[in-house]
C-alpha cells in the first residue's frame, strides 16, 4: 500500500524553518541554508518543495494570518455578546498565554517591512489589513449598539484604524524595544476603546 504524502508536512516544516531564520536574521539574511537548518532538513528538500524564498514568504504571511483567525475564534466563541467579543480580538492579537507567538509576532513586523519593497507581499498585507478593518468594523457596530452608542461609518472607520495601528505598533515595540510589562497592550487598548465608545454616547 502506498505511504500517503508528506508534501504538506514537509512544507509545513519549511514555513516554520523560514518563521525561525527571519526571527534570528531578518528576510534578507535568512539564506535557503538558514532555513534549512532551522527545518531539520536540506536545501534540496527545500527547493523541491518551494521555487524560490519569496514563495515561501507568502506561505508564512498565509500561516500567520490563518493562526491569529483561529486564536480569535477560540476567544469569541466565549464571549457573550459583541463587546466580549471586541475585547476577544484585541486578546487574540495581544494577550499573552495560550495561541500566543512570539515568533509570529517578530516575522509580522519583519514581513511589514517588506511589504514596503516587494509588491506580492504588499498586495497580500494590504488585503489582510482590509479584512481585519472590515471585521473590526462590524464589532465595533455590533458593540456600539449593545451600549446605545450610534457610530456612523466614519468614526467606525476611525476606531478600526485606530485598533490595527495600536496593534502593529505593540508587535514593533514588543520585537525591537520590550516593554518592562508585556502585558500592557491588550489591557490599555481594551480600556482606551471603551472609552472611546462612552465619548461617543455622551
Amino acid at each position: 500500500m502506498a505511504r500517503p504524502s508528506n508534501t504538506g508536512h514537509r512544507r509545513q516544516e519549511i514555513v516554520n524553518g523560514l518563521m525561525q531564520a527571519m526571527a534570528d536574521k531578518g528576510y534578507e539574511k535568512a539564506s535557503i541554508q538558514s532555513i534549512a537548518k532551522a527545518a531539520g532538513l536540506s536545501p534540496g528538500l527545500i527547493h523541491y518543495h518551494f521555487k524560490t524564498k519569496q514563495e515561501i514568504l507568502i506561505a508564512l504571511i498565509h500561516q500567520i494570518s490563518e493562526q491569529a483567525a483561529q486564536r480569535f475564534t477560540l476567544l469569541a466563541d466565549a464571549a457573550g455578546n459583541a463587546q466580549q467579543q471586541l475585547d476577544a480580538y484585541i486578546d487574540a492579537a495581544l494577550a499573552l498565554g495560550d495561541g500566543s507567538n512570539p515568533e509570529a509576532v517578530t516575522a509580522w513586523v519583519i514581513i511589514g517591512a517588506e511589504a514596503v519593497r516587494i509588491e506580492e507581499v504588499r498586495a497580500l498585507y494590504q488585503q489582510i489589513i482590509r479584512q481585519h478593518s472590515q471585521q473590526l468594523s462590524e464589532l465595533l457596530q455590533q458593540a456600539a449598539a449593545e451600549n446605545g452608542v450610534t457610530l456612523n461609518p466614519s468614526q467606525t472607520a476611525d476606531i478600526a484604524a485606530f485598533v490595527i495601528a495600536s496593534i502593529e505598533g505593540s508587535y514593533q515595540l514588543a520585537t525591537t524595544a520590550p516593554a518592562a510589562n508585556p502585558g500592557y497592550a491588550a489591557r490599555l487598548l481594551k480600556q482606551a476603546l471603551t472609552g472611546m465608545l462612552q465619548a461617543n454616547n455622551s
